[in-house]
């Protein structure tokens, strides 16, 4: 009888658990979508939107942090940390646009692990960005990019740590190296290109 007792009372705990994590689960992937519809936005030009969606994310995430935090199994359970890390990535490609510059991990409001999977995932928002202005011509401003992304990397190579401590690190700081090989190769064809378009129009001209 007191067996019976012990397992409905586990029953309820598991029934309001799996209530809590239905919750911050939909909540995240509300996060989610929301950042990304960010940055599609951003890639548009379209900064108001951009920032409509951003500031949603926000709110919906602050949400699910505090959810998660009354029940310590999903706070750890990599839920809240996914919309974490996406919300990270929306609002770090946001300021970048914005002013120039890469926001630090304060101004972000989110803890160092997501903040660290953001900055490793907005290098390939960053190269499509450097892609478009190459397309654009606007080689001067692709080369800036670059060089924020070569920041990044730079910054990230910091983190010499096993998977115990950072997970996936090593991962994402192959995969960045990679995009910026990449996204440098590029940019020198489009910069001889740049060139050669130049001195053709400076003969015709002459």
């Amino acid at each position: 009888m007191h067996l019976k007792k012990t397992v409905e009372k586990m029953r309820r705990y598991f029934d309001s658990l799996e209530r809590a994590r239905e919750k911050v689960l939909e909540q995240s992937r509300e996060v989610v979508r929301a950042s990304s519809r960010c940055i599609s936005a951003l890639h548009r030009g379209d900064m108001r939107a951009a920032r409509r969606f951003l500031e949603t994310a926000g709110k919906i995430l602050k949400r699910a942090e505090a959810q998660a935090k009354s029940v310590p199994e999903l706070l750890y359970s990599g839920i809240v940390e996914s919309a974490q890390q996406e919300y990270c990535e929306a609002k770090l490609m946001y300021g970048f646009l914005s002013d120039g510059r890469i926001m630090g991990v304060e101004r972000i409001g989110v803890p160092y692990r997501p903040y660290l999977g953001g900055l490793a995932d907005v290098t390939g928002e960053l190269r499509r960005r450097a892609l478009d202005l190459m397309r654009e011509g606007r080689i001067k401003d692709a080369e800036k990019v670059l060089k924020t992304m070569e920041e990044i990397s730079e910054n990230l190579m910091e983190f010499d740590y096993p998977d115990a401590v950072l997970p996936g690190m090593r991962r994402r700081q192959d995969a960045v190296r990679g995009i910026i090989e990449k996204t440098r190769g590029e940019l020198t064809i489009a910069i001889r290109q740049h060139a050669l378009e130049k001195e053709l129009r400076r003969a015709k001209g002459g």
